[in-house]
């Protein structure tokens, strides 16, 4: 009867460590569950920030596309504006 009162707590200590070892598996599972869930949140963040990273890099090629534009007509500006001084002083020349 001893022996059997015996096997009894061993099983039932036995059972106490598996539950306990249960317990701190799910444990884990939950953390990584969370990490995951975390990992998938980065990844939506990522991709966000890179569309978005995109976009801006087109508007700095656009917007220097439009700065190189008004460069080479303030330049034409410019040299119209020589031209026309000169073909005034010409003129001027001419008259007096």
């Amino acid at each position: 009867m001893e022996d059997s009162g015996a096997i009894l707590y061993q099983i039932s200590s036995i059972k106490d460590m598996l539950d306990q070892v249960n317990q701190e598996i799910e444990a884990h599972i939950q953390l990584t569950r969370e990490i995951e869930s975390d990992i998938v949140k980065c990844t939506e963040i990522e991709s966000g920030l890179t569309a978005r990273e995109s976009e801006l890099t087109k508007m700095v090629y656009v917007s220097q596309f439009e700065i190189d534009g008004l460069n080479s007509v303030a330049g034409q500006f410019k040299n119209l504006t020589e031209i026309l001084g000169e073909g005034y002083m010409f003129s001027k020349k001419e008259e007096g």
